[in-house]
C-alpha cells in the first residue's frame, strides 16, 4: 500500500510539475566497494522518452561483476548498476507511441537498474529491451518474476533455439544448474521442449534443480563425471548449454553425442581450451551467446522477449526467486551474489 500512495504522489507531482521530485538510486562510486544510496531529481521528459517507476531490478552475476571491475564491458564509477527491470509507466513523451501512463513494462537497460525511477528512451520497445506486459492492474502483476525473466530466460531460450537447434526428445545437460540461467535452461528444456535434462550443481542445491525439470543430477564435484554421464546416456548427450566453463568443459565436449552441439555462455570457471580434433571426431560443434539487444541481428531478441514474457504470463515457466531484498539492503544481494549464495535469482525490490 505504501508503494501504491508514493507511486500515485508521483503522478501527481509529474502532472502538476511541482517542486523538484527526488527518488534513491544505488550506486556504485568505487569499484569493490558497497554501493551508496543517493538521492537523484527527475529531469524534463523528453519527447522520445518514457519514464518507468521501478518496482523491481533482477540481479545478475554480470552485474555483481560489472561493480567490481571486471565485466568484460567496463562501466567507470560512478554509475548506478542493474540492468533487468519491471516496473510502472509514468509518464511518457508525446512522440511516444503504444505505451500508456499505467502500463505494467519489463526491461532489458544498459545500467540505471537500481533505482527507484528511470528513463528510457522510446527505441527499446522497437528493439524488445522494453516489453509492454498484458496486464493493467499493478496488484495482479509479481514484479520480482518479472524482473528475472529478460537476462535469465532470454538467453536460456536463444542459446536452446538458436544455437543448439534443440528439438523434442534431446538428452540436454546444463551446467552451473542452480543458478538463474542454468535453472531457466534446464525449465525450458524440459518443460516446453520436453527433453531429458542433467543438471550439474552441488548437491545441496539439487532439490530445486530437480523441481525445475532435471531428471539427473551430476554434483560437478565428482571425479567421474564423464562415466556419470554415460550411465545416464551410453550414446552420449545431444547438447551441452555451459554457463560455467573451466577445464570440467573439456570432458564435457567429450561426452557429446555424434553431432553433439556445445553452447559456451560463461566462465565462472575461467576459459576453457577446447581440443579441436574431438569436435572433428564427433561432427559436434561449439557456438558461442552473447545474448542481448546490441549483440543479436535485428528483431530477434524483441520476439525472444515476447515469447518468454508470453510464456510466464500463461503460467508455463515460474521463474525462481529467492529474495527480493530491499533497496535499503542492496550491499546484501550483492554480498550473496559473491559468496555463491544464490539458487534461481535475487530481486532489488523498490
Amino acid at each position: 500500500m505504501a508503494s501504491c500512495g508514493r507511486l500515485n504522489t508521483l503522478r501527481r507531482q509529474l502532472c502538476t510539475s511541482a517542486a523538484k521530485i527526488s527518488f534513491r538510486a544505488a550506486e556504485c562510486q568505487e569499484w569493490k566497494k558497497p554501493l551508496v544510496l543517493v538521492n537523484r531529481h527527475i529531469s524534463p521528459l523528453e519527447d522520445y522518452e518514457i519514464r518507468v517507476k521501478t518496482k523491481a531490478c533482477g540481479l545478475n552475476y554480470a552485474t555483481y561483476l560489472a561493480t567490481r571491475g571486471e565485466y568484460q564491458v567496463k562501466t567507470e564509477p560512478p554509475f548506478v548498476p542493474g540492468s533487468e527491470f519491471a516496473g510502472e509507466v509514468l509518464e511518457v513523451g508525446k512522440d511516444v507511441t503504444g505505451l500508456s501512463v499505467g502500463d505494467v513494462v519489463v526491461g532489458l537497460a544498459n545500467t540505471d537498474g537500481i533505482q527507484e525511477v528511470l528513463t528510457v528512451p522510446a527505441f527499446m520497445l522497437d528493439l524488445g529491451a522494453l516489453v509492454k506486459v498484458n496486464a493493467r492492474s499493478s496488484n495482479s502483476v509479481d514484479y520480482s518474476k518479472l524482473a528475472s525473466l529478460l537476462v535469465n530466460y532470454g538467453t536460456a531460450w536463444m542459446g536452446l533455439t538458436r544455437k543448439a537447434l534443440i528439438k523434442e526428445g534431446d538428452t540436454v545437460l546444463v551446467t552451473g544448474a542452480s543458478g538463474g540461467v542454468g535453472l531457466a535452461a534446464v525449465e525450458l528444456a524440459s518443460k516446453i521442449f520436453k527433453c531429458k535434462v542433467i543438471g550439474m550443481c552441488r548437491e545441496e542445491k539439487s532439490e530445486q534443480v530437480r523441481n525445475f525439470g532435471a531428471d539427473h543430477i551430476i554434483d560437478y564435484r565428482s571425479e567421474s563425471i564423464r562415466q556419470e554421464i554415460k550411465s545416464i546416456t551410453p550414446s552420449g548427450v545431444d547438447i551441452v548449454f555451459d554457463v560455467v566453463g573451466g577445464d570440467g568443459a573439456i570432458d564435457l565436449v567429450k561426452s557429446l553425442a555424434f553431432e553433439g552441439r556445445f553452447i559456451t555462455i560463461g566462465y565462472t570457471a575461467g576459459i576453457p581450451k577446447i581440443p579441436a580434433n574431438i569436435l572433428l571426431l564427433k561432427s559436434a560443434t561449439v557456438s558461442g551467446l552473447w545474448a542481448g539487444t546490441a549483440t543479436t541481428p535485428p528483431g530477434v531478441f524483441k520476439e525472444t522477449a515476447n515469447i518468454i514474457t508470453n510464456l510466464f504470463l500463461d503460467g508455463k515457466i515460474n521463474p525462481l526467486v529467492q529474495e527480493a531484498i530491499p533497496l535499503e539492503r542492496v550491499n546484501d544481494g550483492f554480498e550473496k551474489m559473491g559468496a555463491r549464495e544464490v539458487i534461481g535469482k535475487l530481486v532489488i525490490r523498490m
